[in-house]
């Protein structure tokens, strides 16, 4: 990188739209707003002086907040030439945030687009943002570009990492939109994300129909449009939902169990646990009490259930017998 000048830039003379070194999904947090309102920019940004407006190398939400705040000069340094521009922007960087895996792939495609060879990206741009140097990783990453953007910002929002969301790849612009109109109302965390995809996709190869068909049925919509619902609710009614299309035997089993628990009529203290995936016929019961009355209260619903067979059922339930 040529030597650079530092120097106060009026906003006006920089080329906001130009957004080559932008890697960022994230809009500028009102918290940076509010410290430059009151303490100003205390990092200069960084700019190409070759022609007018000057295009942003490194700083673009200091740029947005600078304005938010009313400012109309901020510092910066002048560099001559664009050249290793972006390589600058991943090293000023690199110690202060982590990209996610769709920013990565972003920034990977935007390299990609300015021409620089894919053993030159692999060998010195892929551990600036802290990855591998492997050619499967670059080669996944890359393939971000068939995810559109609105997918991208709420797989970015949430952290959802590459060996989840490259199921998207391979889904058209309406499985995508459909997937994207459900994430975006339920808002769930990465884990809820590889669970429900997982479920989409095993039913929909096994059924040989659309992922579109689960987030646009009736019987979904109907969650999502319930304003009684929570958000992590209408979550966990469409995944019960698929779970029990996709496992339907084992659905079966479970709402056998619910009905032999009712029969029970266990204390509400008293605990009934097992392996809900019916791998083990393992049992437990887990009773809680605080003095000697409420532990015979347990004790006495359990012999009645006893006595009464529903406990002879649940236990053939569970064996599968």
């Amino acid at each position: 990188m040529e030597s650079e000048k530092l120097t106060s830039v009026l906003l006006t003379d920089i080329d906001r739209e130009n957004r080559l070194t932008d890697f960022s999904l994230d809009n500028c947090p009102e918290k940076l707003v509010d410290s430059v309102k009151e303490v100003g920019i205390r990092h200069p940004i960084s700019v190409c002086s070759d022609i007018k407006p000057y295009k942003i190398i490194s700083g673009h939400k200091r740029v947005r907040a600078a304005i938010k705040a009313g400012l109309t000069r901020i510092p910066a340094f002048l560099v001559a030439t664009m050249t290793d521009a972006l390589v600058l922007n991943l090293k000023e960087n690199f110690a202060l945030r982590h990209y996610s895996d769709i920013e990565k792939g972003c920034t990977l495609n935007k390299l990609v687009s300015e021409g620089i060879q894919e053993d030159t990206i692999i060998d010195l741009y892929m551990p600036l943002l802290e990855l591998e140097r492997s050619k499967k990783i670059f080669r996944d990453l890359i393939l971000v570009e068939k995810i559109s953007s609105g997918l991208q910002k709420l797989l970015h929002r949430s952290s959802v990492p590459l060996k989840v969301f490259q199921v998207f790849f391979t889904w058209n612009n309406e499985d995508q939109k459909s997937a994207e109109e459900f994430f975006s109302i339920t808002r769930p965390g990465a884990n809820k994300w590889r669970d429900l995809l997982e479920l989409v996709e095993e039913i929909s190869t096994r059924d040989n129909i659309s992922p579109k068909d689960f987030f646009s049925a009736p019987a979904t919509i109907k969650f999502l449009d319930d304003k009684d619902l929570t958000r992590p609710q209408k979550y966990d009614r469409v995944h019960q939902s698929l779970q029990q299309k996709r496992y339907p035997v084992l659905s079966d089993l479970k709402k056998q169990v619910a009905r032999a628990l009712d029969e029970m009529k266990l204390d509400d203290k008293t605990r009934f646990k097992y392996q809900e995936a019916f791998e083990s016929d393992e049992m437990k019961l887990e009773l809680k009490f605080r003095d000697e009355r409420e532990l015979s209260q347990q004790v006495e619903k359990i012999f009645q259930a006893l006595q009464s067979g529903s406990v002879e059922k649940l236990i053939k339930i569970i064996n599968h017998r």
